[in-house]
């Protein structure tokens, strides 16, 4: 199987994966970027951050868990719900299609 990417030829990068985030006391405060809330065709992302949030509940305390759903899916996040996810200390956005 060969991947191709559409930009073209892209030179790799020497990112690593995210560091780990620290809960406070408290629990961890964190938040989903969900593409869009309901879903016309494909996979349903709003529905997998409840089973990823039960998960992850049996295993870190959870303070509080947000989620943002962006009004259109090929549209990036709005500047107010950016702001929104500026006071959570992690976002897990999925890409469900």
């Amino acid at each position: 199987m060969q991947i191709v990417d559409p930009r073209g030829r892209v030179a790799a990068e020497g990112v690593g994966l995210a560091r780990r985030i620290e809960g406070g006391a408290g629990g961890l405060k964190l938040a989903f970027l969900v593409n869009e809330q309901s879903r016309n065709q494909g996979p349903d992302f709003y529905g997998y951050t409840l089973a990823i949030e039960a998960a992850l509940r049996g295993r870190i305390e959870l303070a509080e868990v947000l989620r943002v759903c962006k009004p259109m899916l090929s549209r990036p996040a709005e500047p107010g719900q950016l702001e929104e996810l500026r006071h959570v200390q992690g976002v897990i956005n999925g890409l469900a299609k």
